[in-house]
């Protein structure tokens, strides 16, 4: 059977759907459809990567050890120097100690005592002062900060006069309170070389009082033990996978030359070489005509380029000498102020280059002085390495030098690599200098841009072994999306038993934005519907629409932008009569049927006598002399938005026009588009082509799919489920050549023959022929019976003619998978550590400070530990919080915190029994529930279990079913938990199971089939749904999300995700077996599992 898929990826979900084709080729039929879903492979809060908690805590553990080695081998060089014993070493903390800040400004003035010397050495040690990696480097905010407190307190040492930073610490009233940082406060920090001034005073002030501990030699090894420090590329020693330089380890090799390294982004090289690239892709447009930029002009950019740190486009239009009706087609102008526009877009390519000019020119010295493989080098040690020393090295072997060095050294750090090498690129350059697009560039120096591969395969690759492009994918976002893919096409191909004729693909644009990016697009979203909202409230409110549609929001917005006028006639479009039938359309700018733009930037509202007399015509076609001129002059005073006004004016079209439309508007040609793209058609060996098909695999553009689906009456609410994502897949798949050729015809049609209502009607006979042409015949219904649970049944029902040769009962419903999520990895508790004195009542105990606290509902300090212990303390503080009003709930959470913040921006006195203040209190103890802990530091803390891995189900015969909670820090224990949570008890009355009665373990995802004593209710997921706001099911397959100990519960979703319970109590259930789905949504019955531990 010859087929086609059609696929709707984004950075959560892939669509698909299997279309037969019929003897032309064209989708004829649903085999069948579906929806893959995945978590995004980011952290969902803010779009960190998923690995930055491990590799922070990696980065902690590591600090922690070499902080410990350092102090045991101060310890040892105390002992070995005959400081003290090592008993006497073992013994130095106890009992009362005098101030350590007190004896570091003594051992300035007097010998210390063996023990104090001691103390003191112990104390500088841990102490040492905060040193970069790169003294020169302060990008970072944070070290930003701690370099600016660093050069305040050296300031104040000067202005003081005080001999040392211990010194400082110890006599100014600046410090008397704290002498340690605390959070974000870093007014405490002094440099590495403070405390290494410190320790050579302290030394010689040792030796001149006689201390015979304090020799040079002593003082050389103690020193070389303080003062050294691991540069931040090299990782740890020994056989650690991160010892050794990790940047270098981390560039990948070059597409066209895979023995060499992929090339800085600071090198010279690839700066000049991304240049050039975007200068050739500048383009200008003029009264609706596109051209790229002359020789000359591409010249006028490059010196523009070289000549300025800051360019931007406002600068280009200088440097090119633009007149004002030409405008660069790479920006988005939008309603705003054209000049504001360029002055915010930035033409800069060349940012390492101009450090490195700037960072020279202080010094008075040119950046001609460099070669062009100097400033390679400069490039790449300033990216690769990240330790002074290492980079003087590097520039040094590079023949540089003297002052051109020292200016170089106060360079910042510089990031990334690219994805060929210096040696392709320079390859490359001479191409781009004529004025040649990368891929022409790149065949006329010699290599295949497209890189198509020879030998294809039954399957696609699913790792780098197979296929290396896949290293090219460094966003994890987009590599779990890539993945998925990957999964989801061979399923298919095992499934159907042989290759498509051919694949269409839709890629989300979100894949190719980062996370704040897609955020501001939600926030544009949210901002955009929210108008839509209020012009939908002005329909039904002026007009009586109680359901005003899309294209009625559309009218009502495009007659205010026009100030009610019609841009054709220049007459006044009257308000009341807006939406009366054949009064006034919506015309499409550049006829879609050449265009194939359906965006609110290509539509204006007309009168509907005007738009039948436009036809198919640009409007500067259509219109002649004055009111020609009229048009014009109204379009330049009162259509802001550039873009439209450059269609508005456009004065003829070209086959390069028409082809540009079709490329821009049909297909997406998106990086991450035709990365996939050439991957399939690298890797698939396609089945043959009856019509001789050479293009295999289309990536279609989402605005057509989207005009398509309305066209077709296809809804898509995305809060009504994950099966969106399948009708997408199928719509997409349908975006044929075929399909456009009809599509074209029609709108052709329709914007020559339309009658007075826009209906297309045969002048001959009558006939009214305003159908928009599906893909098939009963294209929509077979749509929604395909989406219903039971669409055998309703096929039997309604028999639709290309089922005529199909068994109903072969046809199953779309069943939506899940990735299930089985990692064992991750923090075994939560990073705080509390008391565990009230564990025995369930209780872990805090210190939270003041601002933290709120009053229930009682009027009581919620979670206060142990009130009567100080209670005029804990009434000062409840007066405090009633006097602002600080009740759980009564506000904003932001409220709430501004509230908090003005109760508490003084210092809080605890009071005494004679109402005089006591010392400043910051924070108090608080209790909290916590059912599970993990004890650390030797049993003497608690923290909070982190996540939960999975839950083992138990069933005890005339009891029912327990389950066991599995968390991270279980994974590292000997023996598996066997307590099983029982609702509202603490863990100690948690019941005991027996390993006979387990049955199988429940990760996030795993699918679940529950059968209850009665049908069981569940809620929507999303409250702006359509679909009814409750299911009731019995013996139903859903989805397993988590668990709540407390109730001893589990919250399930349906497949789709339309519906959730988010407490289910699992022992009084009359069956819950487990079952397993395919990355296609095949459902099969697991039997009874081996309880299995972690390995390792």
């Amino acid at each position: 059977m010859a087929y086609s898929i059609g696929l709707d990826c984004g950075i959560s979900s892939v669509g698909y759907a299997v279309l037969e084709l019929d003897s032309k080729e064209e989708p004829k039929r649903i085999i069948r459809l579906g929806s893959r879903i995945f978590d995004k492979a980011e952290n969902p809060k803010d779009g960190s990567s998923l690995a930055k908690p491990r590799r922070e805590a990696r980065s902690a553990r590591r600090r922690l050890r070499r902080h410990r080695f350092r102090l045991e081998r101060v310890k040892s060089l105390i002992v070995e120097a005959g400081v003290l014993t090592k008993q006497e070493l073992e013994t130095l903390f106890e009992g009362r100690l005098p101030d350590i800040y007190a004896l570091r400004v003594e051992a300035l003035d007097r010998a210390l005592l063996p023990a104090e010397f001691a103390r003191v050495l112990i104390h500088l040690a841990q102490r040492r002062g905060f040193k970069s990696n790169r003294k020169t480097d302060a990008s970072a905010k944070e070290e930003g900060e701690l370099l600016g407190a660093v050069s305040k307190n050296e300031a104040l040492m000067r202005e003081k006069g005080y001999r040392t930073a211990g010194e400082m610490f110890a006599r100014d009233a600046l410090f008397s309170v704290c002498k340690r940082n605390k959070g974000e406060n870093y007014l405490n920090t002094v440099s590495r070389s403070m405390v290494e001034d410190e320790i050579k005073l302290i030394f010689d002030a040792q030796r001149r009082a006689g201390n015979p501990h304090a020799s040079q030699a002593m003082q050389a090894r103690y020193l070389d033990i303080v003062l050294s420090q691991r540069s931040f590329e090299d990782g740890p020693g020994g056989n650690s996978p991160y010892g050794g330089n990790q940047i270098e380890k981390m560039l990948g090799a070059c597409t066209f030359f895979p023995d060499e390294k992929r090339a800085v982004k600071a090198s010279y090289s690839f700066q000049y070489f991304t240049l050039l690239q975007n200068i050739n892709n500048l383009r200008i447009v003029c009264a609706g005509e596109t051209r790229t930029l002359t020789s000359d002009e591409r010249e006028a950019v490059k010196a523009a380029a070289f000549a300025s740190a800051e360019l931007t486009y406002d600068k280009l239009r200088k440097a090119l000498g633009l007149a004002d009706d030409e405008y660069f087609v790479a920006l988005r102008y939008g309603k705003g102020d054209i000049a504001e526009t360029e002055k915010a877009a930035k033409f800069n390519y060349l940012k390492a280059y101009h450090e490195i000019r700037k960072a020279l020119k202080r010094e008075k010295l040119d950046i001609g002085l460099l070669t062009k493989e100097q400033l390679n080098a400069v490039g790449y040690a300033f990216t690769v390495y990240k330790n002074d020393e290492k980079i003087g090295e590097a520039l040094k072997q590079a023949g540089i030098g003297g002052r051109v060095l020292e200016a170089l050294m106060k360079l910042p750090s510089f990031a990334k690599a690219g994805h060929i090498s210096v040696k392709a690129c320079e390859a490359i350059i001479p191409w781009l200098e004529q004025g040649l697009k990368y891929d022409q560039a790149c065949e006329a120096a010699g290599f295949d841009f497209k890189a198509h591969i020879a030998g294809k395969k039954r399957f696609l690759p699913a790792d780098e072994k197979e296929a290396p492009e896949l290293g090219a994918i460094t966003n994890p976002v987009v590599r779990r999306a890539v993945s998925q893919t990957v999964k989801v096409v061979n399923a298919i191909l095992r499934e159907m038993g042989g290759p498509p004729v051919y694949i269409n693909i839709e890629l989300s644009r979100e894949m190719s934005k980062t996370f704040d990016e897609r955020r501001q697009d939600e926030s544009r979203m949210k901002e955009n519907m929210a108008f839509n909202e209020r012009i939908k409230q002005e329909i039904k409110d002026h007009f009586g629409k109680t359901n005003p549609t899309g294209m009625d929001i559309v009218k009502l917005k495009l007659w205010k932008e026009q100030d009610g006028r019609c841009p054709y006639s220049l007459e006044s479009i009257d308000y009341a009569r807006l939406f009366e039938d054949g009064y006034v359309d919506i015309d499409h700018i550049i006829p879609y049927s050449v265009s194939f733009d359906d965006s609110y930037k290509n539509k204006v509202l007309v009168m509907s006598a005007e738009n039948r007399q436009k036809g198919n015509r640009l409007p500067l076609q259509y219109l002649q002399g004055k009111r020609r001129d009229d048009f014009v002059v109204w379009v330049g005073a009162h259509i802001r938005d550039a873009r439209k006004r450059q269609m508005l004016l456009k004065e003829k079209l070209t086959e390069e026009d028409e082809a540009g439309f079709k490329q821009r508007n049909l297909q997406d040609t998106q990086y991450l588009s035709r990365f996939l793209l050439n991957f399939i058609w690298d890797h698939l060996d396609f089945a043959v082509s009856v019509t001789g098909k050479k293009k295999r695999v289309t990536a279609v553009n989402g605005a057509v799919t989207g005009y398509m689906r309305k066209r077709w009456g296809i809804q898509k609410i995305r809060e009504n489920g994950d099966l969106h994502h399948a009708v997408d897949a199928v719509v997409v798949g349908c975006v044929t050549d075929g399909v456009i050729r009809k599509v074209s015809e029609y709108a052709k049609r329709r914007e020559q023959y339309a009658d007075a209502g826009g209906r297309i009607v045969d002048r001959r006979t009558g006939e009214v022929k305003d159908v928009f042409p599906p893909p098939w015949p009963d294209f929509r219904t077979e749509v929604e019976i395909r989406l219903m649970k039971d669409p055998a049944r309703m096929l039997k029902e309604k028999p639709l003619a290309n089922y005529a040769f199909v068994n109903p009962d072969g046809i199953s419903p779309c069943f939506v998978s899940r990735m299930p999520q089985r990692k064992a990895t991750g923090a075994a508790h939560k990073d705080t550590v509390r008391s565990p004195k009230a564990l025995g009542e369930g209780l872990i105990v805090s210190k939270k400070p003041l601002t933290d606290l709120r009053l229930d509902a009682a009027g009581e300090i919620a979670g206060y530990y142990m009130p009567g212990s100080d209670p005029l303390l804990y009434g000062a503080l409840q007066a405090r919080l009633k006097e602002y009003g600080l009740y759980a709930g009564s506000g904003s959470a932001k409220d709430l915190e501004k509230r908090a913040a003005a109760a508490f921006a003084g210092p809080f006195f605890k009071p005494k029994a004679d109402g005089s203040p006591g010392p400043v209190v910051k924070k108090v103890k608080i209790a909290e529930k916590a059912s599970l802990t993990v004890g650390v530091h030797g049993g003497r803390g608690a923290a909070v279990n982190d996540s939960m891995v999975r839950i083992d189900i138990f069933y005890v015969a005339g009891e029912g079913y327990y389950y066991v909670p599995v968390y991270v820090a279980d994974t590292v224990k000997p023996v598996l938990p066997n307590k099983a949570c029982v609702q509202a008890k603490p863990y100690e009355q948690w019941k005991v199971m027996r390993e006979e009665d387990f049955l199988f373990s429940l990760y996030p995802n795993d699918l679940v089939r529950v059968t209850a004593k009665k049908p069981l209710k569940m809620g929507l997921v999303h409250p702006a749904s359509t679909i009814p706001k409750e299911m009731a099911v019995n013996g139903a397959l859903l989805y397993y999300t988590g668990a709540g100990i407390s109730a001893a519960s589990i919250t399930v979703i349906n497949d789709d995700h339309t519906y959730v319970i988010h407490s289910l109590g699992v022992k009084t259930l009359v069956k819950l077996e487990k079952y397993q789905v395919d990355v296609l949504g095949n459902v099969s019955k697991v039997g009874r599992e081996k309880r299995l531990g972690f390995a390792g």
